[in-house]
């Protein structure tokens, strides 16, 4: 090949490098314009199913169960108030009988009482006699003195004209000393046999009355519940013979929360400051008892309340009292409310009208779920009045036949697609606790 084709084949070569670099510079920029874009998939959003209820605007009765043991309105403990051999015991005297007022129930020997008693009868006959006696002569003695003083008045004046000698004045003046000083001795006497004749009646009415306590009366009509003595044993004086429990009222001295108590007294007591002890005797009460076969209920009423509050459960009693607690008692049927028998207590305060209610669980942290017009999760905050077992009552943040959730969402975000189903279990049983109408069992 001659020199002067050498050049003008390598010039070829590089001017074909060249065009080959720019095609592939021009391919890469256009193929991707060239190809046609990717399909977009769209992802169908699925709702969520949830339980929901309607919020209802209810009439409130805020109540709170607590629990105690019954005891007597009033107890008598039959204590010996003399001493002395018991001679009789009545058939009513014994464990769990019931006696009326004014029944006679045990007497004790009285033969030493009646005696002691004739020995005051008969010195209060003797000092009689004494008093009228000293009166009697008291009596003669200030007459005496009075012609004494008499007689002196006259002397005196005949003394000083020299009539009457001074001799026969100061036998006059003797006299009358005398005289005075019997009558001072007589009324000293008659001072003393008074007071003795007090103290005669005084011990008389003391032993009448011991007399009168050797027999034991029911003073109400009772319950026995143990008898500690028999007949022909002694009893000594201040010995326990026996108790009994009265008929009239049981009380029940309940456990509560001061927390639970709040929202009862909201409904009974007005003004900016709630008094516990003053809301509390304000509230409806009822008593039950819960058997293996059915519930028993006795109507109560809150007598007052306790003024310690336990340490250690930070709960304080309240006692109600249910009035003729044997008046109602059917054997087999319905027990009496008998001393120690465990029971529940239920306090209500008047309904609060219309207010805005939701299950105590659908709430989450301040706030609820709701669901909206579109089905879309709201996450609403609120603000709570007050709260019981099982229910909430809101302030702020609600409005009556708003759709809140009642199901525990597991991821909840805000505007997400819900299926909300009716809870009709919820919401029943939001309402019974609400109206408070597990009480009319």
């Amino acid at each position: 090949m001659s020199e002067r084709q050498q050049p003008q084949n390598r010039w070829k070569h590089n001017i074909g490098m060249v065009i080959a670099t720019l095609l592939g510079v021009a391919l890469i920029i256009i193929a991707p314009k060239m190809m046609s874009p990717p399909e977009r998939v769209l992802i169908k959003e699925h709702p969520i199913k949830v339980n929901s209820i309607i919020v209802p605007s209810l009439d409130v009765v805020p109540h709170a169960n607590g629990f105690g043991r019954v005891s007597p309105g009033r107890t008598w403990e039959s204590v010996a108030e003399v001493s002395g051999q018991v001679v009789w015991i009545a058939d009513a005297l014994r464990d769990g009988k019931v006696v009326s007022a004014g029944t006679e129930l045990l007497r004790i020997e009285d033969a030493n009482y009646r005696l002691f008693l004739a020995q005051k009868e008969a010195q209060l006959q003797a000092s009689d006699v004494k008093k009228k006696t000293a009166r009697d002569s008291l009596s003669i003695a200030k007459d005496n003195w009075t012609l004494l003083q008499t007689e002196y008045k006259r002397q005196k004046p005949l003394a000083a004209k020299g009539t009457v000698s001074k001799t026969v004045l100061d036998n006059s003046e003797r006299q009358l000393l005398a005289g005075q000083t019997q009558v001072e001795s007589l009324q000293n006497s008659l001072d003393l046999i008074s007071a003795e004749h007090k103290v005669l009646i005084a011990q008389q009415d003391a032993a009448k009355l011991d007399l009168q306590r050797t027999i034991k009366i029911a003073p109400f009509d009772a319950r026995i519940t143990k008898v500690n003595i028999g007949i022909a044993q002694y009893a000594n004086k201040g010995q326990l013979m026996f108790t009994a429990d009265g008929l009239e009222v049981a009380e029940i001295e309940a456990q509560f929360s001061v927390g639970a108590l709040q929202p009862l007294i909201r409904g009974v007591v007005t003004g900016k400051e709630t008094n516990v002890h003053a809301g509390v005797t304000l509230l409806n009460s009822v008593v039950i008892l819960h058997t293996t076969t059915h519930t028993i209920e006795w109507p109560a009423r809150v007598d007052r309340i306790s003024g310690n509050i336990d340490p250690l459960t930070q709960t304080i009693g309240v006692i109600v009292v249910v009035d003729h607690p044997y008046a109602t008692a059917s054997p087999g049927v319905r027990p009496p409310l008998l001393r120690d028998t465990f029971v529940e207590v239920e306090l209500r305060s008047d309904p609060i009208k219309q207010k805005i209610v939701v299950p105590l669980s659908a709430i989450h942290d301040g706030r609820v779920y709701v669901a909206d017009n579109d089905s879309r999760l709201e996450m609403r905050k609120v603000s709570v009045e007050f709260a019981q077992q099982g229910y909430a009552v809101i302030a702020e943040g609600l409005k009556p036949n708003e759709r809140i959730i009642t199901s525990d969402l597991i991821t909840a975000t805000e505007g997400m697609l819900l299926a909300p189903q009716e809870d009709k279990k919820s919401k029943q049983r939001m309402v019974i606790e609400a109206t408070g109408w597990e009480s009319n069992k």
